[in-house]
């Protein structure tokens, strides 16, 4: 290829990769126990029946895409820097790890989906590191971000004053048909935690959690803040107009006077910048409204901070520029001091002070067990769920998946080798955007991004959002209202698009690196908040937030196409071939994974996936055939091997069938040694297999268990099971005393 069409592969490949990541945050995320079966909508070939939910198919589909996308970036780039190919070595390395706890894991799938998922963040950074090397591509970026908080921002307010005031009253209206149809108790936990979100009306955007839309929000808001403050900030660009009769070669703000009409008298003549900034800054202030609707401290806190950090900054921008090193090195001190502290105070005091953070204390002690039992490989990236129950302390009321902390997760998912990795790509990330930047040229800063292009992109985007979240074609009411709010929200990120671009057209030069900066603030508060958050290490916030420290990273992607180093020499050949053997082979890599495990999971005959065995089991019970559902649901357990939820079905299917459930049994208890009313339906009844000794062990437990939780838990146990127990507790030492003196 020579320069001009490396340079057409490079744009195609940076504006493939923006839509990945546009289509991953405008697509709900699932949540519940393990990895939904999920099947990309337009093919109608796999076995998912959650609906509206971003499965493993759609994440597979999309981490194939991105392998395929850095493969190109690769062929396309003339040049790679040395760091650049020490970083991804790093990345190899943290993916190699979490490949190897695949096959320790409990859930084999579960763990290779978060495979996928990692690697397409950690490779979608890099990638982007290597194509944005320079100014128009980063406006790109810039111009998506601006798009992205526009749409994420009427999503907001429409979930805010529509669609949830709908739900209420739906919910309200047919509260039975929806326990019905969900197949969950009136008075179980799971409906009092959605009651309890509908009363409370946080807006979670397109996502399914209201803090992981508000830490999305973080960087978008800070991006969009700094750029309409550079348009306010800005003067007119003053351009020479060369002489004519009427106007001998005086300096005039914007376009030449012959492109105008001349102004009359009462004319107001406003500066583009002025007022495209103006505009933006009232979208950027709903969307810190959208920020308040989500009710998420931490994330308000996180974005408060940041705000207040580019406050300091840029008040002390002339300190700064010449200080640079010791700024830094304050920031690590501070923040390594700060850790040092909340661990200490952790120490002392068995807990941190709030409610929220003693939780968090409960995840990462627990976790801190994991990691001893399993400290190089882990226990499988999305396995953490499946080990926490044998590793909380007896006083944490909460089952969770993650450990709300991304370092702490990687570590217990991935083992401590990989989470060394990762903590140096995310300080590697930081640090190489603070490196000094060659300075812009008004030439360069005045090139605008072709608007066709852009409008096709948020086409692309939302064709592509519709294709994996359509609910099908066949229910033309719900198909129809998802096109027309799917046309609101692509508007909405089109005007968006549109307006960032004419205005880092004409604002002054020396403010894009400012809204640069400012969004890599927003990235740095993401990490503030996900050490007791959860979106970082997976997930489409982990895209948003590596995109952006490489997008936005100096100095580290080598010289653009055709351009002499420092030396006066000619880009490295080595470097160049070698860029050219990894991205081929890449390519290659990716059809093999598309046709390997792509495919099969969206047909839903990947092995690992049980998705097959669990709606096997599902119409085995709706036809009571109690063979069948106990053959299906050992099959899932076969690659479920650490289930809860499918370990407490096999059971009910054996009492039923008059199967004694005793191993089964006890593996659940093995499995969650801390949950006192897991206990209570097997050590009440002697139908669970149970001997007479190991049901007294087992209820005194759970009052042990019970007594441990805070008295203001709302998950003890009432009075009168605590009383049911103790009676059944003298009944069984009864049958004991008896059974002894024979």
């Amino acid at each position: 290829m020579n320069q001009a069409q490396r340079n057409t592969v490079a744009w195609v490949a940076l504006a493939a990769l923006l839509v990945i990541l546009c289509v991953r945050l405008t697509t709900p995320e699932p949540i519940g126990d393990g990895v939904w079966s999920g099947s990309v909508a337009f093919l109608h070939t796999g076995a998912s029946t959650v609906g509206n939910l971003t499965g493993p198919a759609e994440v597979m589909g999309l981490g194939v895409l991105s392998l395929l996308i850095c493969g190109v970036a690769l062929l396309a780039r003339e040049s790679i820097s040395a760091g650049k190919w020490l970083q991804l070595g790093v990345i190899a390395w943290v993916l190699a790890a979490a490949i190897a706890a695949i096959f320790t894991a409990a859930n084999r799938f579960a763990a290779l989906v978060g495979v996928f998922d990692l690697g397409m963040a950690l490779l979608a950074g890099w990638t982007a590191g290597i194509l944005c090397h320079t100014p128009q591509r980063q406006r790109l970026v810039m111009a998506v971000l601006v798009g992205l908080l526009c749409a994420v921002t009427v999503k907001g307010l429409y979930q805010r004053y529509v669609e949830i005031p709908q739900t209420i009253h739906y919910f309200q209206t047919h509260q039975k048909q929806w326990l019905r149809q969900s197949g969950v108790q009136n008075n179980s936990a799971q409906v009092e935690l959605f009651i309890s979100r509908l009363q409370s009306r946080e807006v979670s955007g397109f996502g399914i959690l209201s803090d992981g839309f508000a830490e999305t929000l973080c960087p978008l808001l800070l991006v969009g803040l700094a750029l309409a403050l550079a348009g306010l900030l800005s003067k007119p660009v003053a351009t020479t107009v060369p002489a004519t009769p009427t106007t001998p070669g005086k300096k005039i703000s914007g376009k030449a006077s012959s492109a105008r009409k001349q102004p009359r008298a009462g004319d107001v003549n406003l500066p583009d910048h002025l007022v495209l900034g103006v505009v933006l800054l009232l979208v950027s202030l709903a969307g810190v409204a959208v920020l308040v609707f989500t009710g998420s401290k931490g994330g308000a806190a996180s974005f408060v901070i940041c705000i207040a950090v580019l406050a300091g900054a840029w008040w002390k921008r002339t300190w700064l520029a010449g200080h640079k090193p010791l700024a830094v090195a304050a920031v690590l001190v501070l923040a390594i001091t700060g850790a040092l502290g909340l661990f200490t105070y952790g120490m002392i005091h068995h807990g941190l002070p709030t409610k929220d953070l003693l939780y968090r204390w409960d995840y990462w002690t627990g976790a801190e067990r994991m990691i001893q039992h399993h400290p190089l490989t882990g226990v499988g990236l999305n396995n953490f769920g499946y080990h926490y129950t044998q590793f909380k302390p007896p006083s944490a009321p909460e089952d969770v998946k993650d450990p709300h902390n991304m370092f702490i997760r990687i570590a217990a998912e991935a083992g401590i080798p990989a989470a060394i990795g990762f903590v140096a790509l995310v300080l590697w990330g930081f640090l190489s955007t603070l490196r000094e930047k060659a300075e812009l040229s008004n030439e360069k800063n005045q090139r605008s991004l072709p608007m066709m292009g852009l409008i096709v992109l948020a086409l692309v985007w939302w064709a592509g959002r519709l294709a994996v979240d359509h609910p099908g074609f066949g229910a033309r009411g719900v198909a129809t209202y998802q096109l027309a709010l799917c046309a609101l929200y692509a508007g909405a990120a089109v005007g968006g698009m549109l307006l960032a671009n004419r205005l880092l057209r004409v604002i002054d030069p020396r403010y894009q690196r400012i809204v640069a900066n400012a969004t890599v603030l927003g990235a740095a508060g993401m990490v503030l908040y996900d050490q007791i958050n959860m979106a970082l290490a997976t997930g489409p916030t982990a895209m948003l937030f590596w995109i952006i420290l490489g997008a936005f990273a100096a100095g580290g992607a080598g010289k653009p196409p055709g351009e002499l180093n420092s030396a006066g020499k000619p880009p490295n050949t080595f470097s160049a071939i070698a860029g050219m053997i990894l991205g081929g082979a890449l390519c290659i890599f990716a059809v093999i994974l598309t046709i390997a495990v792509w495919v099969p999971t969206v047909r839903g005959t990947f092995p690992w996936d049980s998705s097959l065995y669990r709606h096997a089991y599902k119409r085995a019970l709706a036809q009571r055939d109690w063979p069948q559902a106990l053959k299906a649901a050992d099959a899932v357990l076969a690659r479920d091997t650490r289930s809860q939820g499918w370990l407490q079905r096999k059971i009910g299917v054996e009492m039923e069938m008059g199967i004694n459930p005793r191993r089964a049994v006890l593996k659940l208890l093995s499995i969650n040694r801390t949950d006192a009313r897991v206990r209570l339906p097997y050590a009440l009844t002697s139908r669970a297999g149970l001997t007479v000794p190991q049901r007294l062990a087992q209820l005194k437990l759970a009052l042990q268990l019970n007594s441990d939780l805070p008295r203001t838990e709302v998950q003890r146990l009432s009075p009168q099971e605590v009383a049911e127990i103790n009676t059944q507790i003298k009944k069984l030492k009864a049958v004991r005393s008896r059974s002894l003196s024979q």
